[in-house]
């Protein structure tokens, strides 16, 4: 049986809003990812040159090594607990899981043999992931941190690549003095935005010397997330990496839509284009805080890898490659570590106990 086409999910939103009135943005945002059937991430494989979009497990192999370097470093420095569970949220593919675990077969095999837990939802995600990491003697999927985290009672060393970005993000507008919500409704016959009355909004997440017509985001999802995840470290111990395009702070009107690689307008066949936005890692910084933890950074992701010795890695893979493969690499590299590409818009910031000290690739940058 067919998926619903994303024709039809129009169609039920536009009914949806003709019956009940203009909807959120976070709650368009939740519909044309997660509507069972015809939501983007629920009937399609969005990743890859085929796909809509590339993220950094994709672009090179080493990304993942790196990233499995550092949380075996992390376990490492936490006494190697027998007890540990491997978490990813937003597993993609599963790729990126698969070359962490890579690396810890050959040099951390205790964090290799712990079980596994994936925050997934999407049930075509769930089986290329089953594919993906059929080795793994003990994997489950969850469809929310919570119970994921009762099924991990220990130490959760994981990680979070392109996650929070696709969590429902509401807008808000500062007209005549006040932040309005933001709205999706019927405009012209079509789907496009609309402003409500006036609305009580305190969250310190908003920018505190607004102008009409600026634009603010807020991800309560985002925020609940954190704190279930910085909670069970608080609590357990562990660290988690934390890898997303964002800014240290309310990133404004942020929210777009890429398909076939290409910007697209939002409101263009709900379902059949990928919604994001850019992560406010301050916000999720004051959630791990508030929940007993700490959550160190951001730094920029290309600074990150390269401090944490993704140079001197590309250089050990090089050595053994053709000039074909020695020419993909290399662009890779730049890929994710040039601040024209990757390197700088994409932040990676660490989810650890609360304490001081600056964990490696944090250090602070000299005067």
């Amino acid at each position: 049986m067919n998926a619903p086409s994303a024709q039809s999910l129009e169609e039920a939103l536009v009914s949806r809003i003709r019956s009940d009135g203009p909807i959120g943005v976070d709650d368009y945002m939740a519909a044309c990812l997660g509507t069972t059937g015809s939501g983007y991430y629920q009937s399609r494989d969005p990743f890859g040159s085929a796909g809509d979009f590339i993220t950094a497990p994709e672009v090179s192999g080493l990304f993942g090594e790196m990233c499995g370097l550092y949380l075996a470093h992390m376990f490492e420095l936490s006494s190697m607990p027998s007890d540990a569970t491997v978490i990813e949220l937003g597993p993609g593919r599963g790729t990126l899981l698969r070359d962490m675990r890579h690396v810890w077969d050959q040099l951390m095999p205790p964090l290799a043999s712990a079980p596994v837990r994936m925050l997934e939802t999407s049930p075509t995600l769930r089986d290329e992931q089953a594919d993906c990491l059929a080795g793994v003697a003990d994997i489950a999927w969850h469809d929310d941190i919570s119970p994921l985290l009762e099924d991990a009672a220990g130490p959760v060393f994981g990680i979070a690549n392109e996650f929070f970005d696709a969590l429902p993000v509401a807008q808000l507008v500062w007209q005549s003095g006040s932040w309005h919500r933001r709205l999706v409704g019927i405009e012209d016959g079509r789907l496009g935005f609309t402003t409500a009355e006036p609305c009580k909004a305190h969250d310190p997440a908003l920018p505190p010397d607004p102008h009409d017509g600026m634009v603010a985001e807020l991800c309560p999802l985002a925020e609940t997330v954190m704190q279930h995840l910085a909670s069970a470290v608080a609590r357990h111990g562990g660290a988690v990496l934390v890898i997303d395009y964002g800014r240290d702070g309310n990133p404004g009107d942020s929210l777009q839509a890429v398909a076939a690689h290409q910007p697209v307008d939002i409101f263009t066949t709900p379902g059949n284009a990928d919604l994001s936005h850019w992560v406010d890692f301050a916000a999720l910084s004051r959630a791990a805080s508030d929940a007993g933890a700490r959550l160190v950074g951001p730094v920029p992701q290309g600074r990150f890898l390269m401090r944490i010795g993704l140079a001197a890695r590309a250089e050990q893979a090089a050595a053994h490659a053709g000039p074909e493969e020695r020419r993909a690499l290399l662009a890779a590299i730049d890929r994710l570590t040039s601040p024209a590409q990757m390197g700088e818009v994409f932040k990676v910031a660490l989810l650890v106990p609360d304490g001081t000290g600056l964990p490696p690739g944090f250090e602070t940058e000299p005067a």
